[in-house]
C-alpha cells in the first residue's frame, strides 16, 4: 500500500518527502546500512526479545508470577521493533516479519486491561498502583512507543494495532489530560501524543501533550539518589535554557517540545528555550562523533566543555533521540545546521554502536580505550550480542529502517536534498512528474551526479545541501553561490548536475576548554571521524602524530583508511616531572580507520584524539 504523506504540521516550513518515495540503492552507503539492518540486525533483535521482553508480556497473559526481565521500559523495546518492521515493510514491501507482528499484536490485545492499561512491568507487580512510580516506572515512555508503532503500521495499511493504542492513549488523557496532574520521569509521551493527534485528528491528544509538557519542572521527581535535574524536572520547559540531566531524556523531551511547537504557532518562549537548549548541547556538550552524555553515573550531560574521551558515555539512545530533535528543528526552521547535525550523527555516533556483523552492539560509545582497560557493564570495550539498555539496539534499528525519511524535504515548489545517498527520489506532486536519480559513493567520495528523469512543474526548484565541513565545492565544474548552506537551482526538463564536495583529510582542534584533549587533534574526512586502533598501531599510547595524511582506498563497499606519520616515544617518562622528554626520532606510519568501524577486529586500544607535535 502506498505510504501516505506525513500529516502537515501547522508551523513547519518544510515537510519530509514520504519514505516510500526515497529509494536508496543497495550499492550505496545508506542502502547497505539498511540492508544489513534488515537481514541481520532486525532478526537478531527479534530473537533476543523472544528470550527477554516478550517473556514479560507472556507471563502477564499466562498469570505467571516471575521476576520481570530487564528494565521497567522493556515493553518499549518490543514497540520499537514493531515500528522498525513497519518502516522496513514500507521500504521494501517485505512481509518476512508478519508472523511476529501477528503474535505480538494478539498478545497485546489479550493482556490489555479494560481501562486501556498495558504495561508488563506494572501488571506483574502485585498491588502496584498504575502510574504511581512517576520517576522510574517508564509507563508513559513505554506506552509512547506503542503509539508510534501503531502509527507506523497504520501508515502502511495495517490497522489492528490502532485500537489497542487508542485505548491506551485515552487512558493517558483520562489520567494526565487538561485539569489533571502528573508527568513521567522519562519524557517522550508528549511527542507521541502529538503524532497520534496528527494520525487521528482528535485534539484531546494534542491538548494532553501540551498539558503534560506545561506541568514539567515542578521539582517533584527523584528516586532518592537522582534528583530533579536528572529528570529535566528542575525548571519549566520555557525557563530551562541549558541541556542538563540524563542525555537521552533531554533529547526525547526536546523532540516532544518541537512537536508541540509545530502545532502551537506563536509560543515564542517555548521556541527560544528549545533553541537555547539545542545550542547548549551542540555548541558546548557534543562529542566530535555526534555523541551526547559525558557522565557514566547518571548517563548525563556534564558541564559545558566537559567532554572526556575515555569516559564518554555517549549513549546510543541519546544519539537516536538527537536525530529526532534535529529533524524536527529542520522542518520547523529550514536551517541547514540541523541537517548537518544529523549527518554527523549518522556516519559516526549511530554507525559505531552496531558491529560489522550487524548483531553485536555498544550501549555507550567512548572515544578512547586504554591498554589493559577492563570491560565494564556500562563501558564495554567489546560489542555484545545484547545489552542491558536494549532500547539502544531497538531504537537504532527503527531509525535505520526509516533513514530514507530524513533524506529530502519539500516546501512549496522547492525540493531540498538534506542527506546524500545513492538512489532515487520520486518527485512529490508539487515538484513534478518523474524522479531524481542520484549517483554517488558518498561519504567515500564527494562527487555526486544528479539527473531528472521526468517533467518538472512550472517554477519547481532544487536545493542541494552543501555540508558545513566542506571548504571547497564545485557545481558543474565551476564555483556556485551557496545560499544558507544550499545550492539553489531551477529544476528544468533534462536537468543534470555534478557536485563535487572536496574531501581532503583535515586535523581539527577542540575548544581550549575541553581539558581532556588539549595537545591533541582529531582527523576527519568529509563527515567521517577517524580513529587509531592498537591492532594496526602497536604501542599506540606511545605515539605522537604528525599532521600529514594520505588516503588509502578501501575494499569495495568500505570507506578508505588514512595513513599518518608518527614518532614513537621509547624513553620512559616519569609520572610527574619538570621537563617533557623529547620524542625519539624513530618514525612510523600509522593507519587510521573510520570511528564507525572500530572494535571489529578484537579488543585493542583506540583513540580519536591524537597527541600531536
Amino acid at each position: 500500500m502506498p505510504h501516505p504523506a506525513t500529516p502537515a504540521m501547522i508551523s513547519a516550513v518544510q515537510t519530509p518527502v514520504a519514505l516510500t518515495s526515497v529509494q536508496p540503492s543497495e550499492k550505496g552507503w545508506m542502502g547497505r546500512f539498511q540492508g544489513r539492518n534488515a537481514s541481520a540486525t532486525l532478526p537478531h533483535i527479534i530473537g533476543k526479545l523472544q528470550e527477554t521482553s516478550l517473556v514479560n508480556l507472556r507471563n502477564v497473559r499466562d498469570g505467571v508470577e516471575a521476576q520481570h526481565i530487564g528494565n521497567a521500559n522493556s515493553d518499549a523495546e518490543v514497540y520499537m521493533v514493531l515500528e522498525a518492521i513497519a518502516w522496513e515493510g514500507a521500504r521494501t514491501g517485505s512481509t518476512e516479519f508478519t508472523g511476529f507482528v501477528d503474535e505480538v499484536v494478539g498478545l497485546l490485545g489479550e493482556i490489555q486491561e479494560a481501562d486501556g492499561y498495558l504495561n508488563s512491568w506494572g501488571q506483574q507487580m502485585q498491588g502496584y498502583e498504575h502510574f504511581s512510580d512517576a520517576a522510574m516506572g517508564h509507563e508513559l515512555f513505554s506506552g509512547s512507543h506503542l503509539l508510534k508503532a501503531a502509527i507506523a503500521h497504520n501508515r502502511v495499511g495495517r490497522e489492528d494495532l490502532m485500537p489497542i493504542a487508542r485505548k491506551w492513549a485515552d487512558l493517558v488523557v483520562a489520567n494526565f489530560g487538561p485539569g489533571k496532574d502528573g508527568y513521567d520521569g522519562h519524557p517522550g509521551v508528549e511527542g507521541a501524543l502529538v503524532e497520534f493527534y496528527r494520525e487521528t485528528g482528535e485534539k484531546t491528544y494534542l491538548e494532553t501533550a501540551r498539558a503534560i509538557l506545561d506541568r514539567r519542572g515542578q521539582g517533584r521527581l527523584s528516586n532518592g539518589v537522582l534528583g530533579p535535574i536528572f529528570f529535566q524536572d528542575h525548571e519549566p520547559v520555557r525557563d530551562a535554557l541549558e541541556s542538563l540531566g540524563h542525555a537521552s531524556r533531554q533529547q526525547y523531551l526536546d523532540a516532544s517540545v518541537a512537536d508541540v511547537l509545530a502545532e502551537t504557532p506563536g509560543d515564542e518562549a517555548l521556541r527560544k528555550a528549545l533553541i537555547a537548549r539545542w545550542e547548549s548541547a551542540h555548541l558546548t556538550k557534543l562529542y566530535i562523533t555526534g555523541g551526547l552524555g559525558s557522565r557514566h553515573f547518571d548517563e548525563s550531560f556534564g558541564a559545558p566543555y566537559e567532554l572526556p574521551a575515555s569516559r564518554a558515555y555517549a549513549e546510543t539512545s541519546a544519539s537516536v533521540a538527537d536525530v529526532y530533535v534535529n529533524q524536527r528543528l529542520l522542518l520547523l526552521t529550514g536551517n541547514a545546521r540541523y541537517a548537518d547535525a544529523i549527518e554527523k550523527i549518522i556516519y559516526n555516533a549511530l554507525s559505531a554502536p552496531v558491529g560489522k556483523d550487524g548483531v553485536t552492539f555498544f550501549s555507550s560509545n567512548p572515544l578512547q580505550i586504554r591498554s589493559r582497560q577492563r570491560d565494564e557493564d556500562n563501558h564495554r570495550i567489546e560489542r555484545a550480542s545484547w545489552v542491558n539498555h536494549a532500547t539502544g539496539p531497538t531504537s537504532l534499528t527503527r531509525l535505520v529502517a526509516s533513514l530514507g525519511a530524513y533524506a529530502a524535504t519539500v516546501s512549496g515548489k522547492t525540493l531540498s536534498i538534506q542527506q546524500w545517498f545513492d538512489g532515487v527520489i520520486e518527485l512529490p506532486e508539487q515538484i513534478g512528474e518523474g524522479r531524481l536519480v542520484i549517483e554517488t559513493d558518498y561519504p567515500n567520495s564527494g562527487v555526486i551526479k544528479i539527473r531528472l528523469e521526468g517533467t518538472p512543474a512550472p517554477g519547481a526548484r532544487l536545493r542541494m545541501r552543501v555540508p558545513s565541513w566542506c571548504e571547497k565545492h564545485v557545481y558543474n565544474g565551476r564555483n556556485a553561490l551557496v545560499v544558507d548552506g544550499y545550492f539553489d537551482q531551477k529544476l528544468v526538463e533534462g536537468y543534470e548536475a555534478v557536485l563535487d564536495f572536496k574531501m581532503e583529510p583535515r586535523f581539527v582542534f577542540a575548544h581550549p576548554r575541553v581539558d581532556a584533549v588539549r595537545g591533541c587533534r582529531a582527523l576527519l574526512r568529509g563527515p567521517v571521524v577517524y580513529c587509531a586502533e592498537g591492532v594496526d598501531n602497536p604501542q599506540l599510547e606511545n605515539l605522537v602524530f604528525q599532521t600529514k595524511a594520505e588516503v588509502v582506498p578501501g575494499a569495495e563497499g568500505e570507506l578508505p583508511t588514512i595513513q599518518v606519520p608518527a614518532n614513537f616515544r621509547r624513553k620512559p617518562q616519569a609520572l610527574y616531572s619538570r621537563t617533557m622528554i623529547a620524542v625519539d626520532a624513530e618514525a612510523r606510519t600509522t593507519t587510521l580507520v573510520p570511528y564507525a568501524a572500530w572494535g571489529n577486529r578484537g579488543t585493542s586500544p583506540m583513540r580519536v584524539w591524537l597527541p600531536t607535535e
